[in-house]
Formats: structure tokens, sequence, C-alpha cells
């Protein structure tokens, strides 16, 4: 590693994590996303875990994992007194974050990303508009994190902390995110990841394994999963009466997810309305908003979706500077199981995405068997899977997807950020939310070449 590293500072106590979530396993239904990386220096260690969630397992394909992202977990106790130090630095990214969490919601409590952490002296920050992003050395950086809520008052906030506090908590749960590291670098973007240094209150230093042994670090294969239970979903799922494609409609409409609650009234119970919280859940990162859909192959086993990419800054080739006229940091669009698994299937980001000169695109998915000749890139076509699986709890049919934006810029105002009540996202989000409709493998193919 260059010798310039970075440091995230962890300071407070935390009792041992409650786990016990009853799930259902999913599955891994995933290839490897582009081909753009290798794992090299991204193997986690005795404090951090992972990748997890990820497509790559079937154990750790949960809370609807990007393929353009990497996450790590810790689980940890600090002794009283005592404080870790990370050792790591600005990862050749797209972006990276640290994200704490409430153990038992999974709604994230606070963030800290590249763009909010100040570099060391001597370095810089290669993610600021304009930055030069090139470069092995000059990288650090130095975060805390607190055991503590975050102040109301966003100008009380001390600088490059991050409050990992939750109320009735001692816990401390975090995820780090490295998402679509350049080309040729690890997962990690060819940093690592972060090094942790206890630092006891006798003032005693321990490193390795034995800085994992005081603070209990939980290795673990997984984060405590996030599906419902099988009893749960069933229930929701099979109620009478309904269409052989509930709980899609025939013309699929998007939803902003505010919170884990409301995502399952709105598309279970027809509880669309109303002014729920934009709390989160899954996991999710404070930097993401994003919106789903229920789709279902009773209504056609050809989805057509068509929208605007909103302008996003190239990485993955090193592009030697950060662009300065962006609408969003990231986009995505993933197609997953469902509430059932919370699994995902494959998904499509910005740099992956074929579009017309004005950023237009069309995606098909289907079925592997279902795909249109002329679904291909070279046709102008982006074409992703439906799940094999449907629901992953039996019902083959069905699947559902979710659509990403980070970080939009203060300009942008189409993002899903800009959304505010249940049933405005497409008079905010305008030709940025892809409309979509049904239809058949030989009605698509007769559109021809560059169908639209």
């Amino acid at each position: 590693m260059p010798s310039l590293r970075g440091k995230i500072t962890a300071t407070g106590a935390a009792a041992a994590l409650a786990l016990g979530v009853t799930v259902l396993a999913p599955p891994a239904l995933a290839a490897a996303h582009g081909g753009r990386t290798d794992q090299g220096r991204a193997a986690a260690d005795c404090f951090w875990f992972g990748p997890t969630p990820s497509l790559a397992s079937r154990e750790q394909n949960y809370a609807y994992p990007d393929s353009g992202a990497t996450y790590w977990a810790a689980m940890f106790t600090l002794p009283v007194g005592a404080t870790l130090t990370f050792d790591g630095e600005y990862a050749h990214a797209r972006y990276q974050s640290l994200n704490s969490y409430d153990v038992t919601t999974h709604v994230p409590t606070d963030a800290l990303n590249d763009v909010s952490t100040a570099p060391d002296p001597g370095s810089r920050n290669p993610y600021l508009p304009g930055a030069l992003r090139a470069g092995g050395t000059h990288r650090s950086y130095t975060a805390t994190v607190l055991g503590e809520q975050r102040p109301a008052d966003p100008a009380a906030r001390a600088a490059n902390t991050l409050y990992a506090g939750v109320p009735g908590q001692r816990d401390i749960a975090l995820l780090y995110r490295v998402y679509l590291p350049d080309r040729g670098r690890d997962a990690t973007g060819g940093t690592g990841l972060p090094r942790p240094s206890l630092h006891l209150a006798d003032g005693t230093t321990v490193t390795g394994r034995a800085a994992c042994d005081a603070v209990r670090a939980q290795h673990r294969a997984t984060l405590p999963l996030t599906s419902l239970a099988p009893d749960t979903y069933r229930a929701l799922r099979d109620q009478p009466g309904k269409p052989a494609g509930f709980p899609a409609d025939p013309s699929p409409v998007w939803h902003t997810f505010y919170n884990s609650a409301t995502t399952i009234a709105c598309a279970f119970q027809g509880q669309c309305g109303g002014t729920p919280a934009k709390s989160g859940g899954q996991y999710s990162n404070r930097d993401n908003e994003y919106v789903s859909v229920e789709v279902s192959r009773a209504y056609g086993s050809v989805l057509v979706l068509h929208g605007k990419l909103p302008r996003t800054p190239a990485t993955v080739g090193r592009q030697p500077f950060v662009a300065t006229r962006t609408d969003l940091r990231y986009w995505s669009l993933c197609s997953n199981e469902s509430v059932a698994t919370t699994a995902a299937v494959g998904c499509l980001d910005d740099e992956d995405l074929v579009t017309d000169r004005d950023g237009d695109y069309t995606v098909v998915l289907s079925l592997p068997q279902d795909r249109p000749r002329n679904a291909t890139s070279a046709n102008g076509v982006n074409w992703l899977s439906l799940s094999p699986r449907g629901d992953g709890a039996g019902h083959l049919d069905n699947s559902m997807l979710i659509l990403r934006n980070m970080l939009p810029s203060a300009a942008f105002g189409h993002a899903v950020q800009d959304t505010r009540v249940p049933g405005d996202e497409r008079a905010v989000m305008g030709p940025y939310l892809p409309t979509a409709a049904y239809t058949t493998t030989a009605a698509f193919e007769a559109l021809g070449r560059h169908p639209r």
C-alpha cells in the first residue's frame, strides 16, 4: 500500500449485537459485474466480513444488493474508554462511504461519504468536482465514528464524524461501500479495506487478531438478514380473490421507497398514500434513494422500459479528472425477486447502459429463453433477466425492479430524492422515470432494428 493512509476513528462503548431474524435463504442468480475487477485485496479480515450483501453467493444475496457495489460489514463492541482506528485511503472508484445502522430495523442512522470527508494535511480528496482522480499517493483522510445520535442541527456536527448511536441501543454496525472500482482495480478500488488498531484506556495499542478479539468483532458470514418470514409473506401474497399477477399491475406503476413498512402496505394492501417518512431500510445507503415496481409475466413475457439516463460521471475507464457537470453520482436498474427473499438477479449501471445520442434508453426484461433476438446492445437495446425463480417463494411469474439514484446535483430536480409524497413520482421525475409496458417476444422482434 502507499505510505499515506487514511484513518476512521471510533469512540464509545457498544454491546454485543442481538441477532435472530426469521428469513428465507435467498439464491444467487447473477454473474460477476462486467469483469471490471478482481478480488485482490478485497478479501475480508478478522474485523470486516463480506462482501455482504452480495449477488455472488446464495447465503449473501439479500437486502437487494447492487452488482455495481461491493459491501463489507463490521459488528463489534468497544471496551469502555477505547478508541478504534482504521487505516485506509480514498478508493480509486466512483464512490465510497461508511454507513451506520439500527441493527433491529436495518435502517441507516448516519453516513459519511467521500466528498464529506476532508483529506489529511498534505493529501487531496479525489472525489471533489474537477479533482484529479489519478495518483496512488496523497489520498489519506481521518474520520471519527461516535456511539451518539447525530445532532438535530447539521451545523452542530463535528467535522469528519459519523454518528452511529441509536436510541435505546448501544450496538454498532457499519457498512463500508465501494461503487464501480476503476477498471483493473480490485473491489476495494485498489486501496484495501480500512485496517483496525485498538487503543485501550490504559494506553495499550493492539492490532490484528488481538484487536478483533478485544472488540469482540463478529466475524460472520452475513449481516442479520432482512427478508419476511415465510408465513408472513404467504399471508400477504396469497390473499383470496387477487389476480394471477398480484401484487403487480397490468400497467406497471413505480413507487418511491420511503421505508419497508410503507412499501409492503402499498404493494400488498393498496395503501399507497399518506405522508410517510423517508427513513429507509434493508441496509439502504443514505446517499441513495429508490423507486421500485412489482412486475409479473402473467401480463406478458417481455417487459419494455423506455427512459432518459441522467448525466453521471464516467469513471470506470480511469478518467483522470472528476466531471464537473453531472445530474447524479450513480444510477442503476436492478432486477430482483421480492420482499420474500430480498434477493437480486442482476443490474445495469450507468456505464453499462446503451443510450442514443439524446441519452434515451430501452431496456428489455424477460427470462433468458424469452429474450427477443433484437434485444442486444449492438441494436441499441439493453437486456436484463427477470427472476428465473420468480419471487423466490413459489410464484414463478412474479419479480420486482429497483431504480437507484445517488447524490443528485442541486440543479437537477428530477431525482428520486426530489419526490415528496407517494404518487408524485411521474410528475417529479418526468422522462427520468422509465415508462413500462408488457409485450411478447414475437411482438418486440417485429419492431426490427433500433426499436423505440
